[in-house]
């Protein structure tokens, strides 16, 4: 999804979304709010972008994978309505929606455009809940565009939780990160996993996420800032995830996983076959299944060692797995492309660069190197001018905090 991008700092005290430091952008939001809408003041909300550390295309495919959310996502000023109108803004998009919930129905519609993720939310809640009234918004946000950093999961999040905040609904936050899955492979149709709505809404400060995605369960794992930072490279490239080939992907998976099934035995997901079983099978299957299927149980043993590496601060590990996957997800995977290999080669290059791998469902967008605290300057530094000498372009580079996590802003 290309979604809000604006260059606005802001920080969160490290502890609770219960009393950060107001951001300027937040403030602009509900300027617009007030200036859109009138009446009284709205209530706000935030839920945070992600970065996936290790498991690449595991969500979807019933595996283990290690998100971070951070300090950047998507604001959210809101108030319920007595009556069913929906009405939609954003400080970014053009596009101003105004619809009743009777017209709403059970797909997205391409005039609603942005608004069709905050739609299927409302859609989603209304189903779990049979709460039919409607509410004003207006959204910000600080992820920037088609990055990788999951900026549909973000609107999906904050929507949930003002409609559940507006509405009293007390339902948890696993409950909330189902609905705003829904909003995006039953409303909006983008094949995906429950990673990025899980991550949004279950970020913790000072940890990163274990989702066992075929649980879903779920465990938080310490990650300390003080001993490596988390670079992100964006190459600017855009990635137009539903119109990329993500969705041949997943189809591709969900063929290997059948041959497995067939040839092997049955089970649930294709991250729960062992690597012997996916050689026992090779046979039966065409070198695409195969590789896709590699990825795949491969990905799984390097979560388990990135974890591991991560219990006893053991970052030079954590970097290797992270080096690994990247050359799994391009060579095994095909969702690399030359910007994002010779962005996280420049990268690992570089003194104090522990491991780099592209972020996100590949195509374009983001990588995300790990580094010793403190050395973020001289790697960008040096991983811009080659990569600028290869394209010709600048990219962008951002340290990225672990947030606080979603919830209201007071």
């Amino acid at each position: 999804m290309a979604w809000l991008a604006r260059d606005v700092a802001h920080e969160f005290d490290g502890s609770s979304m219960s009393a950060p430091t107001r951001p300027a952008l937040l403030d602009a939001v509900v300027g617009r709010f007030r200036g859109e809408f009138g009446g009284a003041a709205p209530r706000c909300f935030f839920a945070p972008g992600r970065i996936n550390l290790v498991g690449a295309h595991l969500d979807y495919n019933g595996g283990d994978v290690l998100p971070m959310a951070v300090d950047r996502g998507i604001y959210a000023a809101a108030a319920a309505r007595p009556d069913g109108l929906l009405r939609l803004r954003s400080l970014d998009q053009q596009l101003a929606v105004d619809l009743d919930v009777a017209a709403v129905g059970r797909r997205m519609r391409s005039e609603w455009g942005w608004a069709a993720y905050p739609i299927g939310v409302w859609h989603g809640f209304q189903q779990r809940t049979g709460v039919t009234k409607g509410f004003d918004v207006v959204f910000g946000g600080d992820v920037p565009m088609a990055s990788g950093l999951s900026s549909s999961a973000a609107i999906e999040v904050v929507t949930a939780l003002a409609l559940d905040a507006l509405h009293g609904t007390r339902l948890d936050r696993q409950q909330l990160a189902l609905i705003a899955h829904r909003a995006e492979t039953g409303f909006v149709g983008v094949r995906c996993g429950i990673m990025d709505q899980f991550a949004s809404a279950l970020g913790r400060a000072g940890q990163v996420l274990l989702l066992r995605c075929a649980g879903p369960r779920w465990e938080h794992v310490p990650f300390d800032p003080q001993a490596c930072e988390v670079l992100v490279m964006d190459t600017k490239k855009p990635r137009h995830l539903a119109k990329s080939g993500f969705n041949e992907r997943v189809a591709q998976c969900a063929t290997a996983h059948e041959i497995l099934r067939t040839h092997v035995r049955d089970l649930p997901h294709l991250a729960s076959y062992s690597f012997a079983e996916l050689e026992s099978s090779r046979e039966a299957m065409d070198e695409v299944s195969f590789r896709r299927a590699r990825h795949v149980v491969t990905e799984m043993e390097r979560t388990a060692f990135a974890v591991a590496a991560l219990r006893r601060h053991d970052y030079a590990t954590l970097g290797a797995q992270l080096d690994a996957s990247h050359r799994s997800t391009a060579v095994d995977f095909d969702v690399s492309c030359d910007e994002l290999d010779v962005i996280t080669d420049a990268a690992r290059a570089c003194d104090g660069v522990f491991g780099a791998r592209l972020t996100g469902a590949g195509f374009g967008g983001c990588a995300i190197a790990l580094l010793r605290p403190g050395s973020s300057a001289s790697v960008g530094r040096r991983v811009g001018e080659a990569f600028t000498a290869r394209f010709g372009l600048q990219p962008a580079f951002d340290v990225l905090r672990i947030g606080s996590g979603p919830g209201e802003i007071a």
